[in-house]
């Protein structure tokens, strides 16, 4: 009778630590995305944090990543890019399939004005090839 509780209560510990673990491996699985956006966005001197950055699973339409950075004065159209070239390069060395990147950039000195920009994966992927100039790649942005 003293085993079998020990037994249960061992299995029941155990299925606790499973669950657990199981519920938190998203989280750890975009901690390598996160951390490449981060160290492209420092070498271009943008600072962002995970709190910044979501990337949300919508089953068949695929992924979403969000990114909110701020821009220092008048420079947003840099803040821009450097957002979605720091996803694209999260993308292709990690591998997670993202349909749609959304960039959001906050100007301090304007009144804390929003600016919100959508693009689809293959358009930013055309950008970090060089196959489009970043003027052009602006101008196909949606803007929200």
């Amino acid at each position: 009778m003293f085993h079998s509780g020990k037994r249960l209560r061992l299995l029941s510990t155990l299925l606790v630590l499973g669950w657990c673990l199981g519920s938190a491996a998203p989280a750890w699985a975009n901690l390598p995305f996160y951390s490449i956006v981060q160290q492209v966005c420092k070498s271009y001197r943008v600072p962002v944090t995970m709190k910044q950055m979501d990337l949300e699973e919508s089953g068949d339409n695929g992924a979403t990543f969000t990114l909110a950075l701020q821009s220092r004065r008048n420079n947003f159209e840099e803040v821009i890019l450097v957002g979605y070239v720091a996803a694209s390069q999260a993308i292709a060395r990690t591998g997670i399939e993202i349909k749609t990147i959304n960039i959001t950039v906050t100007i301090p000195k304007a009144d804390n004005m929003l600016l919100m920009t959508t693009a689809d994966v293959a358009l930013v992927e055309q950008l970090r090839l060089g196959k489009i100039k970043s003027s052009q790649f602006m101008q196909k942005l949606e803007w929200n």
